[in-house]
């Protein structure tokens, strides 16, 4: 089963600390992030979701976006993605 982490509403530099520790928390493991009270998505944060993607794909384990605001796959669409695409990121 996969660990459910709920992302917080502001996925800014300022939330980027608080992320990394439940990235840390949840290695090992495989990881459903909720994604439903996202209002905001800022290029640090995609960054860490995207290397976290890679990493547990790597390990042989998985990652999904539950829930997904239309606030975070509208900016995710400002980056050229989509949650479809973010869950399934290889490098």
């Amino acid at each position: 089963m996969a660990k459910q982490v709920s992302l917080p509403p502001k996925l800014d530099t300022a939330a980027a600390a608080a992320l990394r520790t439940e990235l840390e928390n949840a290695s090992g493991d495989s990881i459903a992030f909720d994604a439903a009270q996202v209002e905001q998505l800022g290029a640090a944060c995609l960054e860490m979701l995207l290397s976290a993607v890679v990493l547990w794909r790597k390990n042989g384990q998985t990652v999904s976006f539950e829930n997904v605001s239309q606030t975070m796959a509208d900016d995710l669409g400002r980056f050229g993605l989509t949650p479809d695409r973010l869950a399934g990121y290889a490098a």
